[in-house]
């Protein structure tokens, strides 16, 4: 499948590839009719080296924090578990490793503006008051990702230089660390770029609404990002190829910032929405499906019961379709919250496995399933044409 092959590399925003990819998927919906409207936004983009602590003469690998700043010296180290302790501490200029209750999931970046929940906020605003020299998380495997060790911070706001550890190494060399010199590398760097935004758009006459089509086309680093989310990006195309429908507007957008510290895609996104006073009447949204061994999954939101019932009858119609669990980590979200009609479309293994595989550099071609990617577009369009 050429479409899934193009898309399924690596593209974190603002990299040479996202706007590679972000000019193809312009040009082929272009070529489709469809008005493009590609609007650019300031970002940053993230490398990194081998990075390391040195204990005793050996080498420990970390896994540096996409947009952490960069660290090389030699510190004390402090260990916390929880936020108690960690309000006690002092560790001004020193090495702060996070273990137990600190590192047990991601942190939001600071101040997301869809999702920043108290307790992050407070994790954060004390290691910026305590100052330490950099952020070492004792991480394993992750419930939402496979990358392991998993990073707790991800933010281009946060200025401590910050990395993970596996914490099965760490329980051998804990002792070693604590209140001792530790040598720590963080090869980290940050440079500013213009990513861009793109929205493709057919218009019709006297429009009841817009039926939104969407799909995040981002991918974290070091991943081709095949399920999460080249699946989806593919299925939004093909789906837009069999689009017919001559009562709404129709907008297809693949969100350019999902996997990134600030939403600046789906910012744009809302403020377009806002200038234009365009009224979404169903939001549908395409993220990790087609795994290899699942069906496609179909959750709602803000459905009644008569069109929850009406789309029932659009998925029996249609092979290897299924019920889904409603979930809130995507660009669906914010419309779901803002009582929109909401289709969400994944992976009906997506928390049994599929998961496991994303994020990292697993997560490759040979994961998805072709013909479910068909099975989804072609369910698309028959939600999307009959919808009146």
């Amino acid at each position: 499948m050429e479409l899934l092959a193009r898309i399924a590399k690596p593209r974190p925003v603002g990299t040479s590839q996202n706007l590679e990819i972000t000019s193809y998927i312009e040009s082929y919906l272009g070529s489709l009719g469809y008005e493009t409207n590609k609007i650019p936004f300031r970002c940053k983009v993230w490398e990194s080296k081998e990075s390391f602590l040195a204990i005793d003469g050996n080498k420990l690998t970390l896994q540096v924090s996409p947009y952490s700043l960069p660290f090389d010296g030699t510190r004390k180290a402090i260990v916390v578990r929880n936020l108690e302790e960690l309000e006690r501490v002092e560790c001004e200029d020193k090495i702060l490793f996070l273990t137990e209750d600190l590192a047990q999931e991601s942190l939001q970046p600071k101040d997301y503006p869809f999702y920043y929940p108290d307790e992050h906020k407070a994790i954060i605003d004390c290691l910026e008051a305590k100052k330490p020299c950099s952020i070492i998380a004792i991480t394993g495997e992750a419930c939402m990702s496979g990358l392991r060790p998993f990073t707790v911070i991800e933010d281009g706001n946060f200025h401590i230089p910050a990395a993970s550890l596996d914490k099965e190494i760490f329980s051998e060399i804990e002792d070693k660390v604590l209140e001792k010199d530790v040598d720590l590398t963080i090869a980290s760097k940050n440079d500013f770029a213009t990513a861009y935004q793109l929205i493709a758009s057919k218009k019709v006459s006297d429009p009841k609404g817009t039926i939104v089509i969407c799909a995040h086309m981002d991918s974290k680093y070091n991943t081709n990002g095949a399920l999460d989310n080249a699946s989806g990006v593919t299925t939004m195309l093909y789906a837009a190829k069999g689009i017919e429908n001559f009562n709404y507007n129709i907008d297809i957008v693949p969100f350019n910032s999902e996997e990134y510290y600030d939403p600046q895609g789906e910012l744009i996104y809302l403020k377009e929405l806002e200038i234009s006073k365009k009224e979404v009447s169903l939001l549908i949204n395409i993220d990790t499906v087609a795994h290899v061994g699942s069906k496609v999954a179909v959750a709602t939101f803000n459905f009644n019961e008569k069109e929850q019932q009406e789309l029932e009858k659009i998925r029996n119609s249609c092979a290897g379709i299924v019920n889904g669990q409603p979930w809130y980590a995507g660009d669906h979200a914010v419309f779901a919250f803002g009582g929109t009609k909401c289709v969400l479309i994944s992976a009906s293994d997506l928390f049994e496995g599929c998961l496991s595989y994303t994020h990292c550099p697993k997560d490759t071609i040979d994961l998805v399933d072709e013909k479910l990617i068909e099975n989804a577009a072609a369910f698309i369009c028959k939600v999307v044409n009959g919808y009146k």
